[in-house]
């Protein structure tokens, strides 16, 4: 047997010598104008390409080239001056001889990106900017599956000039081998049971060795295994595998694997990326890991997970929440194995996570192998306050504008806003559409949960950058505000637009803030019931006022009942009120009720501006005020530190308080 196998390996040298003797080389340049009209091809002008489909084949010295249109069509395409030959997602060119074979093929890229080519015989890898294909055959074709197109300089063809092969022929495939047609079989297989595999499959990942395939039947279902061994190929993802590969079924430490890989064939097509993209199994965990229920060499994702440090063996632990039926929450845990020797992040415990990987089995106990690992890059504000769910953790990606700040025994609160008056609507997948939309901004309260430092860094901040915003949802349809656990980091040099602050007159009948809302109430000031509210001229509105957030405010205003305020305050519901849960989103309506203010209560945090009911009726009204801080800096809003207010009437007179604001 060694002998005939030393014959053997003498013969296929002395083969390759006699193919090299009378071996020819032929070129198809794309690169030049002349190179172009040598082929036979019209040269473009600028802007402008040849479609080789419509041009038809061509024949230089012996070799034919020959394209099929992709997404666009095939062709050589003149970019200022510079040419090249684009092959589109799906398209090809094939290359072919009428007698001999080519046993050799050089393809070089005029541009890396999108270098993504595969044939349908032999062997083709690339290198950097260089493409090579090995093998014996009349015709080669090489297809594009990338994503826009793949642009070529130049084809170098060697022949032989002897009669068509193909490629060296593999081990003969046993005629009574065992054949099978769903990868669900092959767990029903005894270990050492050799089969043939007899439809197609795809490849769902591919690492190293380790190749992962999934099987679709006539109603949709997806069916998984796990390829231990060399294929002889590396296939990109959702290659189609022809049917006729062999392997054997074996179990190692719970998990199923084909080993002994052959005749694994080029790839028949490529198949989009729904297809092998990963199952969304977030709120799923504890189902996905239970090995009871099959999930074993599926690709998943979950979304929005906690992660433990990785020690030194690779080991991890995922945490996150599942939800039952009833809507109900519980914790969840998952190990985790980089198995393929992922860059893994700096684990913050207050950090969430996306993590794509492919579920395994090891000794009963179900693992994930991380292809990737990324920060969640958070939940826009208005999602969190319109999707969002008390008690879940959210980070916001939104650029926050700190309006004001309260603090007192019971409270320390940051008052934010995204300020934004547009977003981007995608129920695509659910409704069919996605549009952009008018919005109000919107707001939440940050809790320092009594950190000092925490809070007094806040208060000095102007804008804070998105995705450091992290905390627990809290009251979302009443007062809404985030339970911070880490620091945010504030934004230097940032520059602050104008924030939209509503003002809400309650003789015109009209107030649609919401919880936690920053902004003006004008209003007539009273107290009923030895309570103080905020009224309409005609009091048919009464609106409770909360002096929690700055005390000092009610004995100023308790010696002027019946003037006329306007002020800043922050607005807070008692009830929640309906939701809108059809169509686009909407700002949250009010059940019907017979005192639609009732349900309000405002917070004020300054007066604005001030005047009796006989200022007004003898004109003297309040004009302007002004905030002077002790550094003698002026302001339209109140400073942070002790205040001189400044308030001046119509009549020419001033009036002057001192007050602290933050």
């Amino acid at each position: 047997m060694c002998a005939m196998k030393r014959f053997y390996s003498l013969f296929l040298m002395a083969l390759g010598a006699f193919s090299v003797l009378h071996a020819a080389e032929v070129t198809f340049d794309f690169s030049t104008a002349e190179g172009i009209t040598a082929m036979g091809y019209a040269v473009p002008g600028q802007s402008d390409g040849t479609n080789l489909s419509q041009a038809g084949p061509v024949t230089v010295d012996g070799v034919t080239l020959s394209a099929v249109d992709g997404a666009t069509a095939t062709r050589i395409w003149n970019s200022q001056g510079s040419y090249t030959l684009r092959i589109y997602v799906d398209g090809s060119i094939t290359l072919s001889v009428a007698e001999g074979s080519i046993t050799g093929v050089t393809v070089n890229a005029a541009n890396t990106n999108n270098f993504d080519l595969l044939t349908d015989v032999g062997d083709y890898s690339v290198s950097g900017a260089v493409g090579t294909w090995t093998g014996s055959a009349a015709s080669v074709t090489f297809t594009h599956y990338g994503t826009k197109n793949a642009q070529v300089a130049s084809i170098v063809v060697t022949t032989d000039g002897d009669e068509p092969g193909g490629t060296d022929p593999e081990d003969p495939i046993d005629p009574d081998i065992l054949k099978i047609d769903s990868l669900q079989q092959v767990n029903t297989l005894e270990d050492g049971t050799a089969f043939q595999f007899t439809t197609d499959v795809y490849v769902n990942y591919q690492w190293n060795e380790f190749l992962w395939l999934m099987q679709l039947d006539s109603e949709g279902e997806a069916y998984a295994a796990h390829v231990y061994g060399d294929t002889g190929k590396q296939y990109p993802m959702g290659a189609v595998i022809p049917a006729g590969w062999t392997g054997v079924k074996k179990t190692y430490r719970g998990l199923v694997e084909i080993a002994d890989p052959a005749h694994f064939a080029n790839p028949k097509n490529i198949l989009d990326e729904e297809y092998y993209s990963a199952f969304d199994c977030t709120g799923y965990m504890n189902y996905v890991a239970d090995p009871d229920e099959g999930w074993v060499n599926y690709k998943v994702r979950f979304d929005g997970i906690h992660m433990g440090r990785i020690d030194q063996s690779g080991m991890f632990t995922i945490y996150g929440k599942d939800v039952d039926e009833n809507g109900e929450t519980s914790s969840a845990t998952m190990m985790g194995f980089n198995k393929f020797g992922i860059e893994y992040p700096e684990v913050d415990p207050y950090e969430l996570y996306d993590i794509e990987g492919i579920v395994s089995i090891f000794d009963d106990k179900v693992e994930l192998f991380p292809i990737t690992i990324t920060a969640d890059p958070g939940t826009r504000l208005w999602k969190v306050l319109y999707e969002g769910e008390d008690g879940d953790q959210y980070k916001l990606n939104d650029t926050l504008y700190v309006a004001a700040v309260v603090d007192t025994p019971d409270d320390k609160l940051v008052f934010v806003t995204d300020n934004v008056d547009e977003i981007y609507y995608d129920t695509y997948a659910d409704w069919g559409y996605a549009e952009w939309l008018d919005w109000y901004p919107d707001w939440i309260a940050l809790d320092c949960a009594g950190d000092d430092e925490m809070f007094n860094t806040l208060s000095n901040a102007e804008a804070l950058l998105p995705g450091t915003v992290r905390g627990v949802l809290h009251d979302r349809l009443t007062s809404p505000h985030l339970e911070l656990n880490g620091m945010p980091v504030a934004m230097d040099d940032v520059e602050l637009p104008a924030l939209t602050l509503f003002s809400y007159n309650l003789d015109e009948d009209y107030l649609a803030a919401l919880g936690n809302e920053l902004g003006r109430a004008e209003g007539y000031f009273f107290y009923r019931d030895g309570k103080p509210y905020l009224c309409s001229e005609g009091d048919s509105v009464t609106v409770k006022l909360d002096f929690g957030y700055s005390p000092d405010l009610e004995a100023e205003m308790a010696a002027k009942e019946g003037f006329r305020y306007s002020l800043l305050c922050v607005f807070t519901l008692d009830e929640p009120w309906e939701e809108n849960t059809a169509g686009a989103p909407m700002r949250r309506i009010h059940a019907t009720d017979d005192d639609y203010f009732t349900n309000y209560t405002i917070h004020p945090l300054a007066i604005l501006s001030s005047a009796s009911v006989d200022e007004m009726e003898s004109g003297k009204q309040v004009i302007d005020v002004k905030y002077v801080n002790a550094a003698g800096i002026t302001s339209e809003t109140p400073l942070d530190g002790v205040n001189i207010v400044v308030t001046t009437h119509s009549d020419g007179t001033r009036t002057t308080t001192k007050r602290f604001s933050r």
